[in-house]
């Protein structure tokens, strides 16, 4: 895998952000030049310090705290997401919980096209939702963290050449 900076650029969600493996890929996808959203509930100074640590590398990241659970946190979590970026293309989601809210509201907010990534472990979407997320072409990736950064380059090497 080659970490060097893609060509265009994406902006990313990073759920679980501050913690492995979500900093190892939020920051990965930082050295792309993708804007990243990082995304915590609990330990804002390590959220603080993994920002830190993308714009001392020259990349553009922020944080939200937002309990994905909640379908409030959730619209909020895209409402400054968008704000900060402009439109979302990639959700990655780290946190093994499957929050529902989170899928709901990427189903409606992310650019058609674009990319949902979830480690194999989590829990199945339901028929609705799948189906949502077909109509505007937004694919799902179920896919080990570890291989998280090399799915991601290959999805966008496809789709955005």
């Amino acid at each position: 895998m080659s970490l060097e900076p893609h060509t265009g650029r994406a902006v990313a969600i990073v759920a679980g952000g501050t913690i492995w493996p979500g900093r190892d890929i939020a920051r990965g996808l930082a050295i792309w030049g993708w804007p990243i959203v990082v995304v915590y509930l609990d330990d804002q100074a390590r959220a603080e310090a993994t920002i830190a640590e993308i714009i001392a590398a020259g990349g553009a990241a922020v944080t939200v705290r937002a309990d994905l659970r909640d379908a409030l946190d959730v619209g909020r979590l895209f409402i400054e997401s968008t704000a900060a970026f402009g439109v979302i293309d990639v959700l990655i989601d780290t946190t093994m919980e499957s929050p529902d809210p989170l899928y709901q509201r990427a189903a409606r907010d992310l650019r058609d096209g674009g990319m949902i990534v979830i480690p194999p472990g989590s829990a199945a979407m339901s028929a609705g939702l799948s189906s949502r997320l077909r109509r505007r072409r937004i694919a799902v990736g179920r896919v080990p963290p570890a291989a998280m950064l090399t799915f991601l380059e290959r999805w966008w090497q496809q789709n955005h050449r």
